[in-house]
């Protein structure tokens, strides 16, 4: 009856378009559900001033201080929230038992159900336009510094996790059963920065069997990302989580996809000393041109023709392409000349074993590491490089993270996954998460030895 009364009373002002109608009924909704929100904080029974247990140790701790206010902003509007303050001696940390109860973040002056909206916006597109973005989908005005802070917020608690493990398996449940085959993917990414101008941002994929058909470039729909910008030590920990979570060292077939450099390798042979490793087909020919220029001169009309035969050679055999570089050797008149083609050679001797491509073709693997090349654009360039944009290293790090987390969880679970991670305790950094399936004597993150040990023993 009431909602019949407030569309008689919105008709009898006279014609209305559909828009005004829709506008006019959200009010309406905003309104009522601010009111709802108010009615149901008031109507909370009162908290008794009895000591609460502490969320860290468990010990009863005293009210220290009564009714203190907060307010905060819900997505209908700012409400006024009164309730009790603790504080525990032994751990020297203050709680509010009621924001707990109504599960509010610790910090921050919005809600969670508000974080989490705002988190999605912050993470996608920059600050400034985040918030003209908010202002379409909901009639609550934020400002930049407010997504920026938000965003902050959740980068710290995830910095806080415990467990890289944790992370991934709240992210995306690690599977009943182990994957037939893996493809693993790792690159740099060049992220500008205030401090040190550019810097490498190390960027990995993780791809189930299921995403890499025969001959085609694996689609990346259920793939796990990690990003880093930080040392490879910190990268090797984070993908070893990444790894572990899809039960690496339970899986028989893996290929391992880079682009030449030797860290990669080292990695490669350090976490899954069993992988196939190709080196990526497009650097190898990228590595040829380098020479060809040197050996003909920029511009010069042969150099498609030479592209077009290195092409071919090395989808033959590297050693194919080796003999026909070798018959340059006469040929060259420079030291600089001849630096380029001895650094191709050696180049490609090194790697002689990871550019069997026509027998990779064979056995329907990718030789091309686009899977990796396409995650450097939907992680991190999507959102940090964006015209104009100058990152500090400590933003530029927490973002560079949330990115490949946000792209591993996808935007319902990201939130919530980094909240989860957050309760594994220290003490126990290997522990499952809630909704991931369990398995069975695997509680540790095996190390490179175990890893070897295992995969030999099943062979």
């Amino acid at each position: 009856e009431m909602f019949a009364e407030l569309a008689r009373r919105q008709i009898a002002k006279g014609p209305a378009t559909l828009e005004e109608i829709e506008m006019a009924a959200e009010e309406v909704g905003r309104v009522a559900s601010e009111e709802l929100q108010a009615a149901k904080l008031s109507a909370l029974p009162p908290e008794n001033g009895k000591p609460k247990p502490c969320p860290k140790c468990g010990a009863l701790v005293p009210v220290k201080a009564r009714n203190r206010v907060r307010h905060f902003l819900t997505i209908a509007g700012e409400l006024r929230l009164s309730r009790n303050y603790h504080y525990c001696r032994a751990c020297k940390r203050g709680f509010y038992p009621r924001d707990i109860e109504l599960k509010l973040p610790e910090e921050g002056e919005v809600s969670d159900a508000m974080e989490r909206r705002i988190l999605d916006f912050g993470v996608n597109t920059s600050f400034a336009e985040a918030a003209q973005r908010w202002a379409i989908h909901y009639p609550t005005p934020i400002s930049s510094n407010l997504v920026r802070r938000v965003v902050d917020r959740v980068g710290l608690r995830r910095e806080a996790a415990h467990s890289p493990l944790a992370l991934q398996q709240a992210c995306r449940p690690t599977p009943e059963q182990p994957a037939r085959s893996l493809l693993v993917a790792a690159d740099g990414s060049m992220l500008l920065t205030r401090e040190a101008s550019w810097k490498e941002a190390k960027v990995a994929v993780v791809a189930r069997a299921s995403v890499i058909p025969n001959k085609v470039s694996p689609a990346v729909s259920d793939a796990r990302f990690v990003a880093i910008l930080g040392g490879q030590e910190e990268f090797r920990v984070a993908l070893a989580a990444a790894l572990d979570a899809e039960r690496a060292d339970e899986v028989m077939n893996i290929v391992w996809l880079g682009d030449g450099a030797r860290e990669n390798w080292t990695l490669a042979t350090d976490l899954c000393p069993f992988a196939i490793q190709i080196l990526d087909f497009i650097h190898a020919v990228q590595n040829a041109m380098v020479c060809a220029k040197a050996l003909l001169g920029e511009g010069d009309p042969g150099l498609p023709l030479w592209e077009e035969r290195i092409r071919h050679l090395l989808g033959a055999s590297p050693d194919a392409a080796i003999r026909e570089l070798l018959d340059c050797l006469p040929h060259t008149t420079t030291d600089e000349q001849l630096e380029a083609l001895n650094k191709l050679v050696g180049y490609y001797r090194a790697n002689d074993k990871r550019m069997r491509y026509s027998e990779f073709r064979e056995q329907g693997l990718p030789i091309g590491s686009g899977i990796v090349e396409s995650a450097h654009k939907h992680v991190l360039q999507v959102r940090m490089k964006q015209a104009g944009q100058r990152w500090s290293i400590v933003r530029a790090r927490r973002m560079v993270q949330l990115r490949a987390l946000y792209r591993t969880a996808g935007p319902r679970r990201f939130h919530w996954a980094i909240r989860e991670a957050l309760r594994v305790p220290p003490s126990r950094p290997h522990i499952q998460i809630q909704n991931a399936p369990r398995r069975a004597k695997r509680d540790f993150v095996p190390t490179p030895i175990s890893l070897y040990n295992r995969r030999r023993a099943s062979i």
